[in-house]
């Protein structure tokens, strides 16, 4: 009954919602049928509000083979799904449910202006899923070139997000390079509302996970560089305590450190107690060596 209309049915704030349903419930030869009949709108639909919901559960439910006709249709529109604020979303659901050789478009699409894509509000959805999703091997060329803008990525409202992605699911060389680019700025990254997290992640992210035993000296080095020596006012942790960013920085320090590294760091904010006390970015730093 809803064959005659399933393309102003998709388009429709109630509509969209029956066609959804079908895709949970329907049979196989439903959910191909209404493919077959929404792919020559299929890019129009993924930047509308209530199309694009109807594609993405479409890419959910459907075969690969049917999932392979809508990556085929959606390839020359790449580009404007990927700046949409609906489209994106159509465009991520494609990285999350189908191979690396389905969307490989959507890979060179970064190569080819990484800097804006990673820096873009919904670009930078787009890196990430593919940072989640695909094999560093399939991602190598992406990655050098995001790699040369890490300085700048690091302080953007958007691009920081991709450059903590890289700490959570970068290559080796990813992470060493943003560690040492951390390391070297540590002040002025750690003073800045954006790349604070980028640093805060850093020092988390570097402890953890598949490199983690690799990335040991480098964390040691990024640590002892934050703290300075013992009573020194002008290190980078006494710049760092008192600043409504960095402040997170040093709680989040104090919950991480261990060992020696812990021992230094303890030394060092006990040094600073009267300035902590002042204030109340160092009152909460005081808090958290209590717990």
């Amino acid at each position: 009954a809803v064959e005659p209309d399933i393309r102003s049915l998709a388009s429709d704030p109630f509509g969209h919602m029956v066609l959804q349903k079908f895709f949970d419930i329907g049979s196989l030869d439903q959910r191909r049928k209404i493919v077959v009949d929404l792919l020559p709108d299929l890019p129009a639909l993924s930047n509308e509000m209530h199309g694009c919901r109807v594609v993405q559960k479409a890419i959910q439910h459907v075969p690969p083979d049917v999932q392979e006709q809508i990556a085929a249709r959606l390839k020359d529109s790449v580009l404007a799904c990927m700046a949409s604020i609906h489209g994106n979303h159509v465009i991520q659901k494609c990285v999350e449910q189908m191979p690396v050789k389905s969307i490989s478009y959507v890979v060179q699409a970064v190569e080819a202006d990484a800097k804006r894509i990673a820096s873009n509000m919904y670009g930078c959805r787009i890196v990430q899923r593919l940072l989640e999703h695909c094999p560093h091997q399939e991602l190598d060329t992406m990655l050098d070139r995001i790699a040369r803008w890490i300085p700048d990525l690091l302080q953007d409202p958007y691009g920081n997000y991709v450059v903590q992605h890289l700490l959570d699911h970068g290559r080796l060389q990813d992470k060493r390079l943003i560690l040492r680019e951390v390391r070297e700025n540590i002040v002025g990254l750690s003073k800045h509302k954006f790349s604070s997290h980028v640093v805060e992640r850093a020092l988390v992210a570097s402890g953890v996970g598949e490199h983690s035993s690799e990335l040991e000296a480098e964390r040691s080095e990024l640590i002892l560089k934050i703290i300075g020596e013992v009573g020194d006012s002008a290190s980078p942790i006494w710049q760092m305590m008192d600043d409504r960013f960095g402040n997170f920085i040093v709680q989040r320090m104090v919950q991480n450190a261990r060992g020696s590294e812990r021992d230094l760091l303890v030394a060092q904010l006990r040094s600073a107690d009267a300035r902590l006390k002042k204030t109340q970015h160092g009152r909460r730093i005081l808090l958290a060596l209590q717990k």
